[in-house]
């Protein structure tokens, strides 16, 4: 993708603050050629899930994770650049652990959560009884027993903050729990994957094993060079796709997709779901799934977008809803279904659509995916 000067930005659909007011130019990033410019001041950001589902066997994994970093939703970054560019924003996803993020870089003042505030989080404090949900019930599945305890005296530590440092904390947490984890996820019971570790083609120990009071500086230390001064006109909702109501000029969804070839995958809830229950501490003990080896908590689980059987059912509901505005769709040339199915539920709503191709971006977990590239498809 390219701004409006030309200048490649990578995989960020990109407007230029100079140009026309309320305007976005998208470039085709293997042809550089201008292809449309849409008109939108007022944007929804809605994503069930986040459009990073793949299916991946045992005889995959060439993960180097060398630079192995935390992550933030594409969709939120997306938002993030809208409103950095004053664009009214409008803010959904079904997990709430996602909106936390998205507060905290969003809606939270630059400032109000500093390095203090995060060692604090990591102490018990006189007078509080403590429980230890995670350390009774997840032990050896995620993390080791020490950072169990650490974890659940940070979640019970964060209901003491002021609200507007709540999001905050929680982003500092959630960063920390995934850059701890192998592949940043929580699908798999791998706690030994780090513990017994030794030189491989995947993982990274040093990465895996700085201490949360590290993890800790170094994530509020970032949140703090990339919070807004002066907060953006933002609202951040909390449903799925399907149940949001809210109306824009312009709506960016971000679904989970499918591998091309049908088989067993994981679900985006199964890769996060320790994360959505942090923000449900007190439930976790009613909803841990035992019967699963890495102990699926259920809250916020949801099958909208999540079956293959239905995608394109929800797909069509969900483009039927926002009719009248501009829709652009994320997603990828390695997903199912194909990008020219999609195109036709757009077209069935839409007089012009276009499809941009913003280059390749194949996953660190799995080298077979090199040719990937991230699509946008946009419906007029």
């Amino acid at each position: 993708a390219y701004d409006v000067n030309g200048n490649e930005i990578g995989s960020v659909v990109a407007g230029d603050e100079g140009y026309v007011e309320g305007s976005v130019e998208i470039y085709d990033n293997e042809l550089g050629n201008k292809d449309f410019r849409i008109n939108a001041d007022r944007v929804v950001i809605t994503s069930d899930v986040g459009n990073d589902t793949y299916s991946q066997s045992e005889n995959e994994k060439t993960n180097n994770t060398e630079d192995s970093s935390a992550t933030t939703p594409e969709y939120t970054i997306y938002g993030y650049y809208m409103a950095q560019n004053g664009k009214s924003i409008i803010y959904n996803d079904i997990l709430s652990f996602n909106c936390e993020i998205a507060k905290a870089l969003l809606c939270s003042p630059r400032g109000s959560f500093t390095e203090t505030d995060a060692l604090t989080l990591l102490q018990r404090e006189e007078g509080r009884k403590y429980k230890s949900i995670i350390a009774d019930n997840f032990n050896q599945v995620y993390y080791t027993p020490d950072e169990d305890e650490i974890i659940d005296i940070v979640v019970q530590n964060i209901q003491y903050l002021e609200d507007e440092k709540k999001a905050s904390a929680y982003y500092v947490l959630f960063q920390s729990c995934m850059i701890k984890r192998p592949f940043n996820l929580f699908h798999r019971k791998n706690l030994n994957l780090r513990t017994n570790f030794v030189k491989a083609n995947f993982g990274n120990k040093v990465t895996w094993e700085q201490s949360f009071k590290d993890l800790f500086l170094k994530f509020t230390k970032e949140l703090n060079e990339f919070q807004f001064e002066i907060l953006p006109n933002v609202e951040i909702t909390n449903t799925s796709a399907l149940n949001c109501c809210k109306h824009a000029d312009l709506v960016y969804i971000d679904t989970p997709y499918f591998p091309k070839r049908e088989s067993s995958t994981i679900t985006y809830h199964n890769r996060y779901h320790f994360l959505e229950g942090l923000m449900y501490y007190a439930e976790i003990p009613n909803h841990i799934d035992r019967r699963k080896v890495n102990m699926e908590i259920g809250v916020g689980k949801n099958l909208e977008f999540e079956k293959r059987s239905n995608y394109i059912r929800d797909l069509d509901e969900l483009i039927y809803k926002h009719r009248n505005s501009i829709i652009a769709l994320s997603y990828t040339t390695e997903g199912y279904p194909s990008i020219q199915e999609l195109e036709e539920v757009i077209r069935k709503y839409k007089q012009t659509t276009h499809i941009c191709y913003l280059g390749k971006h194949g996953f660190a977990l799995n080298r077979n995916n090199a040719e990937r590239q991230e699509v946008l498809i946009i419906g007029l």
